[in-house]
C-alpha cells in the first residue's frame, strides 16, 4: 500500500483535498470538468491521504454538488458515482503497475456502458452529455492515468526520504542535544 505523508500533512492536506472535490462538485463548471476535478481531487488525496480521503472526496464531494441545483448533474450522479467507486477500488486492490491500466479503465467503465446502452431503441436517454460523450471518456482516463502517476511520484519520494534518513539535526544552528546525566 501507498506511504501517505506524515500525520499532520496528511491530515490537512488530505482534507483540503476532499474540500477541493467539493469545491469542484459544487462550482458552475461544465459536467466534464466538475466530474475530472473531482476525480484529480481523488488521486491527489490517496497520493497524499491514503485511501480514506480518497474516498470521501470520491464518494462524498459528487452528492454535494447537488446543493448548486442542477438537474443534470443529478442526471449523470449515478455514473459518476459508480465510476469513482470502482476507480478507487481498482486503485485500492491494484496497487503499484497494475492500477496504472485498471483505475482509468474501470473510472470510465460505467460511462462507457451508458454510453453504448443509450445507443439502442430499448434503453434510448437522452443524457447532458450527448455532445461530449468522447470528451467525457478521454479526460476522465486522462485525469485517472494522471492521477496515478502522480501517487507513484509521491509515494516514491516518500520511500526514497525514509531511506536516506535525517540528514541534518532538527536545529540546523545547534548541534546535537548533550546527553543528560542520571542523578
Amino acid at each position: 500500500m501507498i506511504r501517505p505523508a506524515p500525520d499532520p500533512q496528511r491530515l490537512i492536506i488530505g482534507t483540503f483535498m476532499v474540500l477541493a472535490a467539493v469545491v469542484f462538485a459544487v462550482a458552475p463548471l461544465p459536467l466534464p470538468v466538475r466530474s475530472a476535478g473531482i476525480v484529480l481531487a481523488a488521486y491527489l488525496a490517496f497520493g497524499v491521504g491514503g485511501m480514506p480521503f480518497a474516498y470521501l472526496a470520491a464518494l462524498l464531494a459528487p452528492p454535494a454538488g447537488l446543493i448548486a441545483g442542477d438537474a443534470q448533474w443529478l442526471v449523470m450522479l449515478p455514473i459518476i458515482l459508480s465510476g469513482n467507486l470502482l476507480g478507487m477500488l481498482a486503485l485500492e486492490f491494484g496497487w503499484r503497475y497494475p492500477a496504472l491500466v485498471l483505475s482509468p479503465l474501470l473510472l470510465i467503465t460505467p460511462a462507457a456502458f451508458v454510453q453504448l446502452a443509450t445507443q439502442r431503441e430499448l434503453f434510448a436517454v437522452e443524457l447532458p452529455w450527448d455532445d461530449a460523450r468522447a470528451l467525457w471518456l478521454t479526460l476522465h482516463a486522462l485525469v485517472a492515468g494522471l492521477g496515478v502517476l502522480s501517487a507513484f511520484m509521491l509515494d516514491r519520494q516518500r520511500t526514497r526520504r525514509n531511506a536516506e534518513g535525517p540528514t541534518r539535526p532538527a536545529n540546523p544552528t545547534q548541534g546535537p542535544a548533550p546527553a543528560r546525566r542520571r542523578a
